[in-house]
C-alpha cells in the first residue's frame, strides 16, 4: 500500500494523474466517488447517471465546487469542458469509453445486461475496465477478459468486494507458500431464499438500498454470484449445490470445514463456501505439508493443525477500489479475473409458480434466485444463468416454485449483449 502512495504523489508530482468515468451513482458509486476526492492524482473527470442531480450532489460532497461540474450529453461539450479542466455528469453513458481523455471506466450499476454492453464498449475503446458489476462478471467474465487481454488493456472486479478481498487473501497465501483447502466469505444478511422486494421494502429504505438490490442479498443470490466469480479465479468449485451454508465462528471454522471423513462437513477440498457465523470478512481454510511451518503456526498460536484459518474480518466495498484501479491503469495487473474460464454457474431457481408467458425479471426480484453450481452441470443440463435474465425474458412454459429453470424453459432476449457473449463465451469453451 505504501507503493500506490508513493506512486501516486509522484503522478502528482510530475502534474499527472489517473482520470476515470464512474458508470452509476447508487451506494457503491457515490462512496467511491467521495473517497477518490481524497486521493492523489486519481480524478473523477465523468460520471454518468440517470439521475444527474444525484451524481453532482456526489461531486460536490466529494469536494468539487460546483461551478467546476458541467451537465451535458454533447460529445463535444463534453470533450471541451474536460480539456478545460471541468467534470461533467451526463446520462450518455456512450462518453464513457468515447472520451479521449478518460483512462479507465468503473462500472457501478450492478446491471449484468448494461455491464456486458459497457465492458464490451469500453475494452474495444482501448481502456481499462474496472467493474463492480459482479452480475455481469459470473456470467460473462471469461470472455470479457479474453477480450481485454487481446486488446492489451485490464479487465478486473474490484477490491473490497467478497470475491476481491478473498484474492487478496489468496494471494498472500500462495505468496508464502500455503494451500488453500477453502475459500469463503461471510453471509452479512440472514437467508431466505424466498424474500421479495415487497417485503423488505421497509428494511431497504432503512439501508439505503434498492429493495430489489437488498432481496438479492437476503434471498442469497448475491453471494451465489460472488462465490461464482470466486471459483472461475481461481478454479475452485462448490462443494454442493449452493454450497453448505456452514454456520461456524472463528473458533470452530478449521474443525467445521474439515471433510466428513475427518469429522467435519465438507466432500471435498479446493471448494468455495459461505458462513452466517463469519460475517463481514472472507476466510481461508489453509495447509501446509512441511513439519516446521506447522510448528511454527502452533508456536504462533493458529492451532495445532493441519489446517488453519486465515480470517480477514472485513471489505471495505467501493472503498477499496482505488487499489483496483491503481492497479489496472499503473502495474497493468487485475485484482481478480477469471482466469481459469467459466468454472462454475449460478443458475436460476422458481422462487414461486410462474405463468407460461410471464416475464422473469431476474436477480432481486420476486420470481426467482439463484444457486451456483459447476459448469460442466450447468451446460450439461441446460440450466439457465440467473444473469441472463433481462426484462424481456420470458417463461415459454408453466414454471413451478423451486424448479432449477432451464434456458429451454424460457425465451431469452437475444438482442442483449450479454447473450450473445456467452452464447459465444460457450462456443469458445471459455
Amino acid at each position: 500500500m505504501l507503493k500506490i502512495n508513493r506512486k501516486l504523489k509522484e503522478l502528482k508530482h510530475n502534474g499527472k494523474a489517473i482520470s476515470l468515468a464512474i458508470v452509476g451513482c447508487g451506494k457503491m458509486g457515490a462512496s467511491l466517488i467521495n473517497q477518490i476526492g481524497d486521493i492523489d492524482a486519481m480524478d473523477v473527470v465523468l460520471v454518468i447517471e440517470h439521475t444527474p442531480q444525484k451524481a453532482i450532489d456526489q461531486l460536490i460532497a466529494s469536494g468539487i465546487s460546483e461551478d467546476k461540474i458541467i451537465e451535458t450529453d454533447d460529445f463535444m461539450e463534453a470533450y471541451e469542458v474536460i480539456e478545460k479542466g471541468y467534470v461533467v455528469v451526463s446520462k450518455n453513458y456512450k462518453l464513457a469509453y468515447k472520451i479521449l481523455h478518460v483512462n479507465a471506466v468503473v462500472d457501478a450499476t450492478g446491471v449484468p445486461e448494461f455491464g456486458a454492453e459497457l465492458a464490451v464498449k469500453t475494452i474495444q475503446y482501448h481502456k481499462h475496465f474496472i467493474s463492480l458489476n459482479v452480475e455481469c462478471d459470473a456470467a460473462v467474465g471469461p470472455i470479457l477478459y479474453d477480450m481485454a487481454k487481446k486488446a492489451g488493456v485490464i479487465y478486473t472486479a474490484t477490491a473490497g468486494d467478497e470475491p476481491g478481498a478473498l484474492m487478496e487473501l489468496c494471494d498472500f497465501a500462495f505468496g508464502i507458500g500455503l494451500d488453500v483447502l477453502v475459500a469463503a466469505k461471510g453471509k452479512n444478511n440472514p437467508l431466505d431464499n424466498y424474500a421479495t422486494p415487497y417485503s423488505l421494502k421497509e428494511s431497504a429504505i432503512k439501508k439505503g438500498l434498492s429493495p430489489k438490490m437488498l432481496t438479492s442479498f437476503v434471498d442469497g443470490t448475491n453471494t451465489m454470484i460472488e462465490l461464482t466469480s470466486v471459483c472461475n479465479a481461481l478454479g475452485f468449485l462448490p462443494d454442493t449445490f449452493g454450497c453448505h451454508g456452514i454456520a461456524t465462528s472463528p473458533q470452530t471454522a478449521v474443525e467445521d470445514f474439515k471433510l466428513k471423513k475427518d469429522g467435519g462437513l465438507l466432500n471435498s477440498y479446493k471448494v468455495v463456501e459461505f458462513s452466517p457465523g463469519m460475517a463481514p470478512g472472507v476466510f481461508l481454510i489453509v495447509t501446509s505439508d512441511k513439519q516446521e511451518v506447522k510448528d511454527l503456526f502452533k508456536y504462533l498460536g493458529l492451532g495445532d493443525g493441519p489446517n488453519y484459518l486465515l480470517n480477514r474480518p472485513y471489505h471495505l466495498t467501493s472503498l477499496e477500489t482505488p487499489i483496483s484501479i491503481f492497479k489496472a491503469v499503473v502495474e497493468n495487473e487485475p485484482t481478480i479475473a477469471p482466469i481459469h474460464g467459466q468454472v462454475a454457474d449460478t443458475v436460476t431457481v422458481a422462487k414461486r409458480d410462474i405463468k407460461k408467458g410471464e416475464y422473469l425479471d431476474g436477480i432481486g426480484s420476486d420470481k426467482v434466485f439463484g444457486k451456483i453450481t459447476n459448469h460442466i452441470d450447468s451446460i450439461k443440463n441446460d440450466l439457465l444463468p440467473i444473469s441472463l435474465i433481462t426484462k424481456k425474458t420470458k417463461a415459454k412454459v408453466a414454471i413451478k416454485k423451486d424448479t432449477v429453470i432451464q434456458v429451454s424453459m424460457v425465451e431469452l432476449d437475444e438482442e442483449a449483449t450479454i447473450t450473445k457473449l456467452r452464447r459465444r463465451q460457450n462456443s469458445m469453451k471459455l
